[in-house]
C-alpha cells in the first residue's frame, strides 16, 4: 500500500513538473489571425514560450488568443501589424527575459496590454509606430535589462507610462543616426520629463533628431557616472541641455562628447556648459509665473506676470556671466537695443525669489 501511495506522489510529481516546463523551445511565430485564435487548441497548457514570440502580419487584428501566455523566455517581437491596435491579449505576460521590440505597427496608439511586465530582460526597440502617442501600457516596468531604442516614432508625444522606469542595463537613445546618412529621430517628441526616475543608462546617453523636444527636464536624476558617452545633436527645437545629470556629465566625462546644432542655448558643448554656470543664479524657476517676449528679441523685450506678482527688479547676463542690464523698479518694457547678439539669461527678482529665462537677441 505505502509503494502504492508512493508511486502515485511520483506520477503526480512528475505531471506537475512536465506541465510546468516552457513549451515551445524553438519559439514561435505568427503570421495569420487563425493561428493566434487558435493556439490554445494547437497548444495545450502552453502558458510559458521557451524562445521567441513573434507577431509578424498585416492580417492580425487581435492577440485574444494569447492570452494564457504568463512568460517568454526569448523575445517578443511585434512587427508590422498594420490592423493591430491593442495589445490586451498579452495582459498575462509577467516575465519576459529577451528583447522587447515593436515596430512598424501603424494602428497603435499605446501600448496598452503589458501592465503585466514589470521588467524587460533585453533591449527594448520601439520604432517606427505612425501613430504611437507615448508608452502607455509599460506603466509598471521600472527595469530594463539592455539598451532603449525609440526612433522614428512621428506622433510619439511624450515618455507617459515609464514614470517607474529606474535603470537601464546598456544605453538610452531617443534617435539614431541613419544609414547611410541623416538622422531618425521622434518629430514631435515635445518632452520626456516622465523620466524623472531614471537613475542609471549604464552606457551611451543619446538624444538625436528630436525636432519638436525643447527641454531635457526628466534625465536630471540620471548619476552621471553611468553615463558612457553623451550625443546631443540635430535637435532643432532643444534650448534647454543643462539638466543636472549633463552638467555633471560635463564637469567630469566618462567618455567622449558631442553636443552640436540644436537651438541656441544647446547649441554646442560651450553653450551648455556656460548655461550649467548658471543653473546657480537663479533661486527658484517659476516658469508659469512671467513670460517674456518676444523672443528672440532686438530692440525692446516686455514682461508678463500671470498672478499679478510683481517686479522688483532686472538683471541680464551675457554668456560669460557678466551682468550687462540691470533695472531695479518694477517695469514690464526693457530697452535692450544696447545688446549685442547671442545668448543670454534675464534674472526677473520678485518678493526676493529669483525667476531665470533664456533670452535671444538677434
Amino acid at each position: 500500500m505505502k509503494k502504492l501511495i508512493t508511486l502515485l506522489i511520483l506520477a503526480l510529481l512528475t505531471q506537475t513538473f512536465v506541465i510546468a516546463q516552457p513549451c515551445l523551445p524553438s519559439g514561435i511565430t505568427f503570421t495569420s489571425q487563425t493561428e493566434i485564435d487558435n493556439f490554445q487548441t494547437n497548444h495545450p497548457n502552453c502558458t510559458e514560450i521557451g524562445g521567441n514570440l513573434i507577431v509578424d502580419s498585416e492580417t492580425i487584428s487581435n492577440l485574444d488568443g494569447l492570452s494564457v501566455v504568463t512568460l517568454i523566455e526569448g523575445k517578443l517581437k511585434i512587427i508590422g501589424c498594420d490592423i493591430l491596435s491593442s495589445l490586451t491579449g498579452l495582459s498575462n505576460v509577467t516575465s519576459l527575459e529577451g528583447d522587447l521590440e515593436i515596430a512598424g505597427n501603424d494602428a497603435l496608439f499605446n501600448l496598452t496590454g503589458l501592465e503585466g511586465l514589470t521588467s524587460i530582460g533585453g533591449n527594448l526597440d520601439v520604432r517606427a509606430n505612425s501613430y504611437l502617442i507615448d508608452f502607455t501600457g509599460l506603466d509598471n516596468v521600472n527595469s530594463i535589462g539592455g539598451a532603449v531604442w525609440i526612433w522614428l516614432n512621428y506622433n510619439l508625444s511624450s515618455f507617459a507610462g515609464l514614470e517607474k522606469l529606474t535603470s537601464i542595463g546598456d544605453g538610452l537613445y531617443i534617435g539614431i543616426y541613419g544609414f547611410p546618412s541623416g538622422t531618425w529621430g521622434n518629430e514631435s517628441l515635445t518632452k520626456i520629463s516622465q523620466l524623472s526616475s531614471l537613475t542609471s543608462v549604464s552606457g551611451d546617453l543619446q538624444i538625436l533628431g528630436n525636432n519638436a523636444l525643447s527641454s531635457l527636464s526628466g534625465l536630471d536624476n540620471i548619476n552621471s557616472n553611468t553615463i558612457g558617452n553623451l550625443t546631443i545633436a540635430h535637435n532643432l527645437s532643444l534650448t534647454t541641455c543643462e539638466v543636472q545629470s549633463v552638467c555633471d556629465y560635463l564637469d567630469n566625462p566618462t567618455g567622449s562628447t558631442s553636443i552640436l546644432s540644436n537651438a541656441s542655448g544647446c547649441g554646442d558643448q560651450a553653450e551648455v556648459e556656460y548655461a550649467c554656470t548658471l543653473v546657480g543664479i537663479a533661486d527658484i524657476n517659476l516658469e508659469s509665473e512671467f513670460s517674456i517676449y518676444p523672443n528672440p528679441a532686438d530692440k525692446n523685450l516686455f514682461i508678463s506676470s500671470e498672478n499679478g506678482m510683481i517686479i522688483d527688479e532686472v538683471r541680464i547676463y551675457n554668456q560669460i556671466g557678466q551682468e550687462v542690464l540691470h533695472e531695479n523698479q518694477n517695469t514690464n518694457k526693457l530697452d535692450i537695443s544696447m545688446l549685442q547678439q547671442g545668448m543670454y539669461v534675464v534674472v526677473l527678482v520678485s518678493n526676493n525669489l529669483n525667476i531665470r529665462k533664456k533670452l535671444i537677441i538677434r
